[in-house]
């Protein structure tokens, strides 16, 4: 126990004047009265006996000296601390990821609560204890190695803010145990909301727990851990978490555009609520473009549940589009919004290499290059290799014989083997199915494809090796459509002639087969798509430029945002659209799991105390200020003592 302004003691001269008056008695005074009516009814109410009035006088003055107690005690701020001897540095661990920025019942943050937390702890710590201080959210932060300067300390925690990043715990704990394990005995408080990594037992045990528990750990807490920590350094969490957690937040999103329709794109969003929400909760999602409202979508999400949508969208190259989550009692707002500009595309540059061309395949690709998506270029065997440079490459029934690895690869009917292609020819007629199977409609090469009506000639059977393709469609046991990747080249293999069969080059699908096949072959190709960098908030960048412009939806509006840069290297500090002043363009989004799903202060409570772990029991307020004890205990003595001698007053 300490006290933190011990000056005020001398107030406790105070108690004398009680002390006095009690002594001090007053003589009765004889005083003529027009009539005794009135004393007798008041003498009647009041009768005690002797005893009782010595009694209650002396309980008056206990009572008295009891408030003047709690006064000073409430001025001089007792507060409970750990001995020297126990421990000799502490490291505060404080966690300013995302989800500290949740909002309680009273309209705080978690960060300002665990600020309050931290400076109520350090009052209680004797001055002879140094203190660290680590910010954590992607990556930990020493903001002041081991100090006796409090005000130092609390100068720096005070600058510290939420910022819309996820976190990593186990990196930030891997920090804070090499800061600790350079002066032991040492403690290391955990202050967030998210349970701890590392659970070890209470902090500082008795000396008569430490010598039952030496040489006795838990092969259990060791695996859970990591082996746990190091001998000397114990683990406490002070649990920021709220009493009654609801969120609802966007966990993942992407855009891509539309093969063979320009101007339009797919918006795939995630959506997920939290598993401590106590009900079923509705959300709305609002979509715009360029400031203007495009869709409205509601939904209604079971705790801990997540569900995906995909939108159509129409718009421009470079048109911002916002998406916002609406959501009555929802406690954390920085997991409600995504801004995206749409992608600019230019025109598919493809090479058919072909010893015959097939009418109907080139029926197909004229078809996609009149939309001006395709840049078609035709030649046959003696053509290749390619003296241009091309997006995408089409062997139709010829393979050359070093194998292309560095481009995406269509390949149909092929004859032989060639690279990781290892085909052969089924004849000359081929084989006729009237129908095939289907074993991935989801597939992008399938996108919009009809494969009910399906009639097609099977020409070879094939194998691909170092890869994986994925079977789309099968006929029989073989299958006639794959795509995939083969040592990170995307390819596409057709083991059919279009020509020969019957109903698929008649269709619609398969002018759509092959703009699916050859937009997803170019998909990753810079020079096709000229995608916006995208990352998570908090990845370290390589920019170039003296400044970054950024662009978000803040408080009903778009605003502009200027971030100097020194060197190359930038950390993505916030969401939104960036632009650096030399042309490089990005956006960085939150999209976490980790951080949307808050935890309950109950629920995330009995996660640490699982197998009789004792940290979440230490959480908040073991070491601190009893001042609102007293003041408690105050208010208390003079309701009683009012209660007690004055509830008969008369007035």
């Amino acid at each position: 126990m300490q006290l933190i302004h011990p000056a005020f003691l001398y107030l406790g001269l105070l108690a004398i004047i009680p002390i006095v008056l009690y002594f001090f008695r007053r003589r009765s005074k004889v005083v003529a009265v027009s009539t005794l009516v009135f004393f007798k009814t008041l003498a009647r109410e009041h009768q005690e006996s002797a005893w009782l009035r010595r009694m209650k006088k002396l309980l008056s003055l206990l009572l008295t000296l009891l408030m003047v107690a709690a006064a000073i005690l409430a001025l001089v701020r007792v507060v409970f601390a750990p001995r020297v001897d126990d421990i000799r540095s502490v490291v505060v661990l404080l966690d300013r990821s995302a989800s500290m920025g949740t909002l309680d019942e009273e309209g705080r943050t978690r960060m300002e609560v665990a600020k309050e937390e931290i400076r109520t702890r350090l009052d209680g710590l004797p001055e002879a204890i140094g203190v660290s201080l680590i910010a954590f959210d992607s990556r930990p932060e020493v903001l002041l190695p081991r100090t006796l300067k409090r005000r130092e300390l609390i100068s720096r925690l005070d600058q510290i803010r939420v910022r819309p990043i996820a976190q990593d715990l186990p990196a930030a704990m891997d920090m804070a145990v090499v800061i600790a394990n350079l002066e032991k005995p040492a403690v290391i408080w955990q202050v967030s909301d998210s349970t701890p990594v590392i659970e070890l037992g209470e902090v500082l045990e008795s000396e008569s727990e430490a010598e039952n528990r030496e040489g006795q750990e838990s092969e259990e807490v060791d695996q859970a851990a990591g082996g746990g920590l190091p001998d000397g350094v114990s683990l406490e969490w002070v649990n920021m978490a709220v009493a009654d957690a609801l969120n609802v937040g966007i966990t993942a999103f992407q855009v891509r555009p539309i093969p063979m329709e320009s101007g339009k794109f797919e918006a795939y969003v995630k959506i997920s609520s939290n598993r401590a929400a106590k009900k079923t909760v509705k959300t709305k999602l609002e979509v715009n473009l360029a400031g203007m409202p495009l869709q409205l979508r509601e939904l209604e999400l079971e705790a801990g549940m997540s569900e995906s949508l995909i939108i159509p969208i129409e718009g421009s190259d470079g048109q911002l589009l916002r998406l916002e989550l609406r959501t009555e009692g929802d406690c954390l707002a920085v997991d409600d919004q995504v801004v995206y500009p749409l992608p600019k595309n230019r025109s598919v540059v493809v090479a058919w290499i072909t010893p015959e061309p097939d009418p109907f395949t080139e029926i197909a690709l004229s078809a996609i290059q009149e939309e001006g998506m395709l840049d078609l270029w035709k030649g046959g065997p003696d053509a290749w290799p390619l003296s241009e440079a091309v997006d995408v490459v089409i062997f139709d029934g010829w393979l050359p014989e070093e194998w292309p690895g560095d481009l995406p690869v269509i390949v149909m009917n092929p004859p032989g083997n060639s690279g990781p292609i290892k085909a052969r020819s089924v004849g000359k007629s081929g084989i006729p199915y009237e129908s095939i199977r289907v074993g991935n409609q989801e597939h992008p090469v399938l996108f919009r494809v009809s494969s009910t009506r399906v009639a097609l000639t099977q020409t070879c059977v094939y194998d691909v090796e170092g890869g994986s393709l994925e079977p789309l469609w099968l006929a029989g046991n073989e299958a006639v459509l794959s795509a995939g990747e083969v040592r990170g080249q995307r390819m596409v293999v057709m083991a059919y002639s279009p020509g020969r069969s019957e109903y698929l080059p008649l269709t619609a699908s398969f002018p759509l087969l092959m703009g699916n096949a050859i937009f997803w072959c170019a998909e990753k190709s810079k020079a096709v798509v000229e995608r916006v960098r995208e990352n998570h908030s908090g990845d370290l960048i390589q920019v170039e430029g003296g400044e970054l412009l950024w662009t978000d939806w803040k408080g009903g509006q778009w605003r502009e945002e200027k971030q100097a840069l020194s060197g190359g290297l930038v950390e993505l500090a916030q969401t939104g659209v960036w632009r650096a002043s030399e042309g490089q363009q990005g956006v960085a989004h939150l999209l976490s799991i980790t951080e949307t799903d808050i935890e309950a202060a109950v629920d995330a409570g009995a996660k640490a105390g699982e197998g009789g772990n004792t940290v979440a029991g230490r959480a908040k307020g073991q070491w601190g200020d009893v001042t609102g004890w007293v003041l408690a205990a105050l208010v208390m003595i003079l309701v009683v003592e009012s209660w007690l001698f004055h509830r008969h007053a008369v007035y």
